[in-house]
């Protein structure tokens, strides 16, 4: 299995990337669910990038999924596939193809089986969704998709009580209240392929956060194991640290501050000399002691 995944990667990197979005017809208010226009601006993006991209507003074909290398779900009930569709693509996936699901690509009519094949779904009845301003927390800051992204805070929409299965790599968490932690995107390996799933996407919006589109663009390119940053730009790389609704840069940090008139302010240290400082304080010679937390 190892040799085969080996020989699997070393025969696509050098190769352009076959992506093909599956969108669907648009549902949801203005600015929401915005499945054609994800196709449609999100092909010359990709291009641009040096992808090879198709894309429809139905399920590829037999014949467009034996040209691809990722799958890029982003439909309403994206996960309700049966007949000749649900066949090609097992097929599709036997063979190694990656798969991508952004949002409600994880709605389905069969979430034991879609679970299966992407490690997570939703099933009407039980799943719930929050939407507002919600938070994402980068559990593992070390997996090349969610390598050196700092939490952040943005317009949304997060699922809880999703059926996920424990074997995920769960990459980021959101939580409703410190009672309610849930998966809002993770990695599955199973058999010869990668999946990646991201639970945002509700708002339009979001495909411009320069994090977020970073963490997405990520997420294909390693679905079809390529370089993580391939696709990415440069700028989105320089956000990832110091996202939008994420900590601020410590030479802007002072603009947030309301400062008093005969006060003056000045930056003395950041990181990485100061890393999650938690107390502060000056001893009798005038000298600043800062107290650090690992976590």
């Amino acid at each position: 299995m190892l040799l085969t995944a080996f020989l699997l990667a070393a025969s696509v990197q050098g190769a352009p990337l076959r992506v093909f979005l599956r969108g669907g017809p648009k549902t949801h208010g203005p600015n929401q669910h915005e499945h054609e226009r994800f196709v449609a601006e999100w092909k010359p993006l990709l291009a641009s990038r040096g992808v090879v991209v198709d894309g429809a507003l139905r399920f590829p074909t037999e014949a467009e999924l034996a040209r691809t290398d990722v799958l890029v779900i982003y439909a309403a009930d994206g996960g309700s596939i049966h007949g000749e569709d649900r066949a090609h693509l097992e097929s599709y996936l036997a063979r190694g193809g990656g798969l991508v699901a952004l949002h409600d690509a994880v709605c389905t009519d069969d979430p034991a089986w879609f679970q299966g094949i992407a490690g997570g779904a939703w099933e009407y009845g039980r799943a719930k969704w929050h939407e507002g301003l919600v938070d994402l927390d980068f559990a593992d800051r070390e997996h090349p998709i969610s390598r050196g992204i700092a939490n952040f805070r943005f317009q949304d929409e997060i699922y809880t009580d999703l059926h996920v299965d424990p074997a995920v790599h769960v990459l980021a968490q959101g939580f409703q209240s410190i009672f309610e932690i849930s998966p809002q995107a993770w990695t599955w390996e199973k058999d010869r392929y990668r999946a990646f799933v991201s639970i945002q996407g509700h708002e339009w919006t979001s495909f411009s956060h320069p994090a977020w589109r970073a963490f997405v663009l990520r997420g294909i390119a390693w679905a079809g194991r390529r370089d993580v940053d391939a696709l990415v730009s440069k700028e989105e790389l320089a956000s990832l640290r110091y996202p939008p609704g994420g900590p601020i840069a410590p030479e802007k940090s002072a603009s947030a501050l309301v400062l008093h008139p005969e006060f003056d302010i000045s930056l003395i240290a950041s990181e990485p000399l100061v890393v999650k400082p938690i107390s502060i304080d000056w001893d009798a010679r005038g000298r600043m002691w800062i107290a650090e937390t690992p976590d």
